[in-house]
């Protein structure tokens, strides 16, 4: 069954009832929210900054938002395997590329 992204479908091909709904994942590089402006500018740059296998895995298929304000910066990712390589590995490239001198990066528990 193709789906669109960003719409929400019903989980009930999953045994769940009609309630409970799914959202696909958007690739970060291709959400509407950072086509433009300091956000995209920055992912941009940090694109260029990191590999390019590392740049997809964990910041365009591994964070779920960005927030960012020119001046402070917060990122939720998909693990806290992902949060210890954002905040540790890439801190220098995503300072860098953000222009700030820190950053927060919190991981989404799952409860399964």
């Amino acid at each position: 069954m193709e789906m669109e992204s960003g719409k929400r479908y019903s989980a009930a091909s999953k045994g769940y009832n009609d309630k409970i709904y799914e959202i696909r994942f958007i690739p970060v590089m291709e959400r509407p929210e950072y086509q433009e402006g300091p956000v995209r500018q920055a992912l941009e740059k940090l694109q260029t900054l990191m590999d390019a296998d590392d740049f997809e895995k964990y910041v365009n298929n591994g964070l779920i938002r960005i927030t960012y304000d020119g001046s402070r910066l917060m990122m939720i990712t998909k693990s806290e395997m992902y949060r210890t390589m954002l905040s540790g590995r890439f801190f220098a490239p995503i300072c860098q590329a953000f222009d700030v001198g820190n950053y927060r990066v919190v991981s989404e528990v799952n409860g399964y």
